[in-house]
């Protein structure tokens, strides 16, 4: 069985966790997370205000650096670079680096070139220093191992738009579009008004003052970088589909309102065909549904996207509006998880 090492511990991380502890498709040993309370580690796997209460048994010390789940062990480590865990002495074959953090990236190079371990998978979508971007239902089919030794998986919207945006372009054509992302809240936000530091990049403030107001009381309006990081995987659609982004005051479960301009005038009923068509054919990736449904009622699907037809729109100029759901942990984790295992299967 693959062993993985995760650095990072947070939502998705410990998404990723419980999405393996069901489906046992790999061994985790190892875990990096700067916050070294090991019993802390254990007590959020367990209770989570999200997803529910783990129902595995799970039992940590802070003393001897480890965490039982059922009858395995994972050892702990908080150092601050990934360059600096033992990983080899583990045998850690893939380290999923879910920290979010850039300098992450660039030392993660150092893991591959000393040979310590075989492959990396970054849990976000950085601007270099990646081999290759993974996106199921887009282009998983040209991931070479022989070529790739530093793998993303990209964002959640981005798992979430690529797939339905391919479809639609190679379907009818897309001139030209929008997309605006309801994301919500981050761990990063402040509760309470006040300046805000950046996840991804260490000791920087962000400029955009309002990200810094009170996550609980308002719609906060941001930039994203969904747009580049659908270029790196869309990159004919790269210059065409501008993005903007709202954090919302809610737990989990994103949304996302396409409106596009395509070379061909479909009616609403012909692209929902298309996509009924999309999730008969890939479930794993593609939901369609027509119930009237809200954010929470989404909550821990597995695919990456939920095509809602109920708000498919068309007009007689080729306009088209489109209305995905997503869970941007645990549907997003899920396809980490697929991508842990097509790159181990890769390494057999």
């Amino acid at each position: 069985m693959i062993r993985i090492g995760l650095n990072g511990f947070g939502r998705i991380g410990r998404a990723i966790f419980r999405i393996n502890e069901k489906q046992k498709r790999f061994q985790v040993v190892a875990i990096n997370d700067l916050d070294d309370n090991v019993e802390n580690h254990a007590y959020l796997l367990k209770y989570d205000s999200i997803h529910g209460r783990f129902k595995g048994k799970v039992n940590a010390k802070n003393g001897n650096r480890e965490m039982s789940v059922g009858g395995g062990r994972v050892r702990f480590y908080s150092e601050a670079d990934i360059s600096k865990v033992p990983w080899k002495k583990y045998g850690v074959d893939i380290v999923v680096d879910a920290s979010g953090v850039y300098h992450n990236v660039l030392a993660s190079r150092r893991l591959l070139k000393n040979k310590i371990v075989r492959k990396i998978i970054i849990t976000h979508s950085p601007k270099d220093g990646v081999d290759f971007t993974m996106i199921f239902g887009v282009n998983e089919t040209q991931y070479d191992p022989r070529r790739h030794g530093i793998i993303s998986s990209s964002i959640c919207d981005v798992n979430a738009a690529a797939p339905a945006l391919k479809i639609l372009d190679e379907a009818y054509g897309i001139e030209q579009g929008y997309m605006t992302t309801l994301h919500p809240w981050l761990s990063y936000q402040n509760l309470l008004d006040g300046s805000v530091r950046s996840v991804s990049s260490p000791g920087h403030f962000w400029q955009d003052f309002c990200l810094g107001r009170a996550s609980t009381c308002s719609l906060i309006p941001k930039q994203t970088t969904v747009g580049e990081a659908l270029g790196r995987v869309l990159p004919s659609l790269a210059s065409r589909v501008n993005v903007i982004s709202f954090r919302v005051p809610t737990g989990s479960v994103s949304a996302s309102d396409i409106t596009l301009t395509l070379r061909k005038v479909p009616k609403a009923d012909e692209i929902n065909k298309l996509f009924k068509n999309a999730a008969r054919r890939n479930a794993q990736v593609i939901g369609y549904q027509e119930e009237s449904l809200v954010s929470v009622d989404f909550l821990g699907i597995d695919q990456s996207l939920v095509v809602d037809g109920r708000w498919t729109r068309s007009n007689p100029k080729g306009g088209v509006k489109l209305v995905l759901w997503y869970d941007n942990e645990w549907g997003y984790s899920c396809r980490v998880v697929d991508a842990i295992g097509l790159v181990g299967r890769s390494l057999k």
